[in-house]
């Protein structure tokens, strides 16, 4: 298993010894609603945050907030993949099964910080935001602008992926994430 803090090997724990440490000493913590692992002291994630700000009365949506509702609502997230996160296409079911083999920790559909959207993956061990781009629909190609701006703004490090990408999975992604990864890092 792998730390759900910063993705090293924590054994059969969901975080390793030294997340633990910090736990200990009050840096990482669990969500007082959802039950994951965090690295901050504070009763929520950032998920459950802007979920219980979404359900206060005076809470009024972005357009980009309004679009992501939309295709979520329009395309659920009904497939597994081999860690167990259910995901809304093939295309992200072999993203997700190619990050899990390397051993990479992800997360799926990760809120961005301080913004109301969310990503297609997330590595929190580096700091990546993964997005897939698989429509080419006019409100599609709307929101996909929208969100690079959002990262571009946010100065993320940000790889984008496409169909064509998908079709030959295990030599795109180790060059797209390269540039991010410490020097040592191996994909063997």
């Amino acid at each position: 298993m792998t730390c759900q803090i910063c993705g090293a090997k924590s054994g059969f724990y969901p975080i390793c010894k030294n997340c633990s440490k910090l736990k200990d000493e009050g840096k990482v913590t669990k969500c007082e609603e959802c039950g994951i692992w965090k690295k901050d002291n504070k009763p929520l994630c950032h998920e459950c945050f802007f979920k219980k700000q979404k359900e206060s009365n005076n809470y009024k949506k972005t357009e980009i907030e309004t679009e992501d509702d939309s295709f979520r609502s329009k395309f659920k997230a009904e497939i597994r993949a081999e860690d167990g996160h259910l995901v809304r296409s093939k295309a992200e079911k072999i993203i997700d099964d190619w990050l899990y083999h390397q051993g990479i920790a992800h997360a799926y559909e990760r809120k961005v910080p301080n913004e109301n959207v969310y990503c297609d993956f997330f590595i929190p061990k580096w700091n990546i935001w993964i997005e897939f781009w698989g429509l080419y629909d006019e409100k599609y190609l709307k929101r996909k602008e929208l969100k690079k701006k959002i990262y571009l703004g946010l100065n993320k490090k940000l790889i984008e992926l496409t169909e064509k990408d998908i079709e030959k999975i295990d030599d795109v992604m180790p060059e797209k994430l390269k540039p991010f990864l410490p020097q040592n890092f191996n994909f063997d």
